[in-house]
């Protein structure tokens, strides 16, 4: 009789679980059931003057997510390469959201958080770091920006941070236009200027 009741408690216990389940496919696909949430990726974290970065905002469990603006340094150009998309995914509905970002001077720069609204409902992405430079290296990662990037405790990111070393790359000056002169011209001057020294050599005393 024992076994019998253990039988008769597990299915009634299953049978209440079954019921207490939200009725229906879609309540368990609806966006209410996870929580609204918004990305923002860079297709490099250095690069040099003049090249084309792409930024990506991706966008999960909206409806209509809309982006108003973004906030950049004075010395990038960005334009929007296409209208805010959507594209089914196994875990869910994702929207994609693609800037194009020309920078134009060296230097250590970030992209500030971007707002992102659907409906009465608003979320911020983490900041972003580009370094730009002669030769497009890109930063030595910082905890922070490791802790944001996979979710991790600030302390922990920096107790991984102290095991693995990593070498900061040099930041140069902005680029000197090249000399646009006929090669003859450049001879002349190159020319002018030694004969100017040469005759204002103080000589020996």
């Amino acid at each position: 009789m024992k076994p019998i009741q253990i039988s008769f408690i597990g299915a009634f216990l299953l049978l209440v679980l079954f019921l207490a389940r939200p009725s229906g496919l879609n309540a368990a696909s609806h966006p209410v059931s996870s929580p609204f949430s918004a990305m923002a990726t860079l297709s490099c974290r250095g690069a040099k003057p003049g090249a084309r970065v792409e930024l990506l905002v991706t966008v999960r469990n909206a409806l209509h997510p809309t982006i108003d603006s973004v906030e950049r340094p004075p010395s990038f150009r960005m334009r929007t390469l296409r209208k805010p998309r959507l594209v089914k995914t196994g875990d869910g509905d994702v929207w994609l959201f693609r800037y194009k970002i020309i920078p134009t001077e060296n230097g250590d720069f970030e992209i500030p958080s971007i707002t992102v609204t659907d409906s009465s409902l608003q979320t911020r992405t983490t900041p972003l770091r580009l370094l730009v430079s002669l030769k497009g290296d890109a930063p030595a990662l910082t905890p922070g920006e490791l802790s944001r990037t996979v979710n991790l405790p600030t302390s922990l990111s920096e107790e991984v941070m102290k095991n693995v070393p990593q070498k900061a790359p040099k930041l140069e000056a902005s680029s000197v236009p090249g000399d646009t002169r006929p090669l003859l011209a450049r001879i002349g001057s190159t020319l002018l200027k030694e004969i100017q020294a040469f005759w204002n050599y103080p000589g020996g005393k």
